[in-house]
């Protein structure tokens, strides 16, 4: 009669526990708040184990360590530990389970946290918590049972506990995953949109001359800009540019390049001087990783020169159809926020009668075929030649296509912008 009390005892223990599970399962899938369900994991473990409390760590992989959030005064704060520091570290990295009656005697343990709060840790219930694959994505920390010592029934509540937790907390990061991407998708669509409208909705015309331009981002936001500007007395500011890296934040750069120059190019400054204002600007408002490579030309329609200024950019060529030349313009100087100050130089060269000038930006040159050889400037010079006694528009064509013929169908790495203006009289 008393074994039969007994085992009617066990039985109705694991009754309670089966029980405990399945509740356990809908209040887990109550909230995909990482840090509600953390907290609601932990409480759930704590009570059902009868302890006193208890720590979950999840593993970050890619940096080896554990971390956990827990209070301090009424804040969450992270901490982080070396995966294989401490008694959870050495779960993380064995995988193995580990029951302690008395913490403060094994060597792995780590006492500062007990010598910091005057906690005292007596009993410690610590295993890996793993996924639906079998892979470790955390570590239970169950410290100091009401009565007694964690048994084999505990660490099998825990072990199936463990299941349900591991897959709430992956449903939790899944879910904050989409969520991300989708503010980050969003962020770069209005970044993308913003950028479209700084780009110039019509190229202007005007007598004895021919303009055509076209940038095609290689993202959905691209680091590429270029701009025409009308200005008094017969002239136009040419203007192309590349920011360092894509994204976002050249989206930003590109906008606080537009803007500056917008306000400044109608003053008295001289281009060089314009370059040097521009180069501050963009020092003072970007990480010191950033820079942007920039050329700018201002033509004078009616005495045909064009002077420059080349701030770390692609060199332009000038093809010269009655010499059969073609130049690069080689003349150049640093990009725009590697320094807060930088000098620059301007030349002026002549455009004569048929003459055709192309900018473009590195997504030209350095456009990869699938055995990673670069188009370059030589098959640029070549491409330039044979067209260059056509319209603006069909060597502006000209160029790209020749680009795309190259690549083959392999994805563009770069952004790619071309700008053509041809003298036709």
């Amino acid at each position: 009669m008393p074994a039969s009390k007994k085992v009617s005892a066990k039985n109705a223990t694991q009754i309670r526990r089966f029980e405990a599970l399945i509740n356990a399962s809908k209040i887990l899938n109550s909230t995909l708040d990482l840090d509600k369900l953390l907290s609601l994991i932990l409480d759930l473990a704590t009570k059902n184990l009868k302890a006193a409390r208890g720590t979950i760590y999840l593993i970050d992989a890619e940096k080896q360590e554990l971390w956990s959030k827990v209070l301090k005064g009424k804040e969450l704060v992270e901490i982080r530990l070396p995966i294989g520091t401490g008694i959870a570290g050495h779960v993380a990295k064995t995988g193995k389970t580990i029951n302690l009656k008395d913490a403060w005697k094994d060597k792995r343990f780590f006492s500062g946290f007990d010598l910091r709060t005057g906690f005292q840790t007596r009993t410690m219930l610590c295993m890996p918590m793993r996924d639906r694959k079998g892979k470790s994505i955390g570590v239970f920390q169950i410290l100091n049972k009401h009565h007694g010592t964690f048994d084999k029934d505990d660490e099998s509540f825990l072990e199936a506990f463990s299941d349900h937790a591991a897959l709430a907390i992956e449903n939790a990061r899944l879910h904050h995953a989409i969520v991300e991407k989708e503010r980050i998708e969003k962020e770069i669509e209005i970044a993308g949109a913003i950028q479209r409208r700084l780009l110039p909705k019509e190229l202007p015309t005007f007598p004895g001359y021919e303009i055509d331009a076209m940038a095609r981002p290689s993202k959905m936001v691209g680091g590429d800009y270029y701009d025409i500007i009308k200005l008094p007395g017969d002239k136009y500011a040419f203007v192309v540019a590349d920011v360092s890296g894509k994204g976002v934040p050249a989206a930003l750069l590109v906008s606080t390049l537009h803007a500056s120059l917008h306000a400044y190019i109608e003053g008295t400054l001289s281009l060089a001087e314009l370059a040097a204002k521009l180069n501050l600007v963009v020092y003072n408002n970007t990480e010191p990783e950033r820079y942007i490579t920039v050329f700018l030309g201002l033509l004078d329609v009616l005495e045909g020169t064009f002077t420059y200024v080349n701030a770390g950019h692609n060199f332009p060529i000038i093809f010269k159809p009655q010499q059969r030349l073609v130049i690069p313009l080689t003349s150049g100087g640093l990009p725009f926020g590697m320094f807060d100050f930088a000098e620059f130089q301007q030349e002026t060269i002549t455009l004569d009668k048929k003459d055709t000038l192309v900018l473009y930006t590195d997504g030209v040159t350095e456009a990869m075929n699938k055995s990673f050889k670069e188009y370059g400037e030589d098959r640029l010079l070549q491409t330039i030649e044979r067209a260059g006694d056509k319209s603006a528009s069909q060597v502006k064509e000209a160029v790209v296509s020749d680009v795309d013929k190259f690549v083959a169908g392999e994805p563009q790495s770069d952004d790619l912008t071309v700008m053509v203006l041809k003298r036709v009289s």
